[in-house]
């Protein structure tokens, strides 16, 4: 069996597995609220609802860990099987560098009040700049390709 079939089977059963941890989720949430008298998820007691999600995060939690390293595992050995796959992900992966690298530099360290009476660092600050910058070049690139792609299918090639 390839490993890709085996992926496929591994990934329908995290699917259902997540399907019925909601269900479980939502069915226990509800249960405590109609125990308790509230009719808001939100106005459930913390210690209540902590020991109904706590065990559920921890799973979900253990999943999520599971399904990264198996796709780690998929793209790894599909690279190792295709070493010419390797230069072109090498240089995707140091071209989104180079544009965190752009970000950085071009965004602004301020220290700024947040609603809740906090403040955001002059550092945390400037990883939002290099984030939003980051955005927006890559979004205008892909804007721009999708543009020129439409230009291309107009002219005829």
């Amino acid at each position: 069996m390839k490993i890709s079939k085996i992926l496929s089977y591994v990934v329908l059963g995290v699917g259902i597995l997540g399907v019925l941890l909601w269900y479980v989720m939502g069915s226990s949430i509800s249960g405590l609220m109609d125990q308790n008298g509230v009719s808001e998820p939100r106005e459930l007691p913390l210690e209540i609802a902590e020991s109904s999600v706590t065990p559920l995060y921890s799973l979900t939690l253990v999943i999520f860990i599971v399904t990264i390293v198996v796709t780690l595992f998929a793209v790894f050995s599909t690279m190792a099987k295709n070493p010419g796959s390797l230069k072109n992900t090498v240089i995707g992966i140091v071209a989104f560098i180079v544009v965190l690298g752009i970000g950085y530099v071009l965004a602004d360290g301020v220290e700024t009040p947040l609603k809740d009476g906090e403040v955001l660092s002059a550092g945390g600050s400037k990883l939002v700049g290099m984030g939003l910058y980051a955005f927006y070049f890559l979004a205008a690139v892909a804007v721009g390709l999708m543009f020129l792609s439409g230009v291309k299918k107009l002219i005829g090639k």
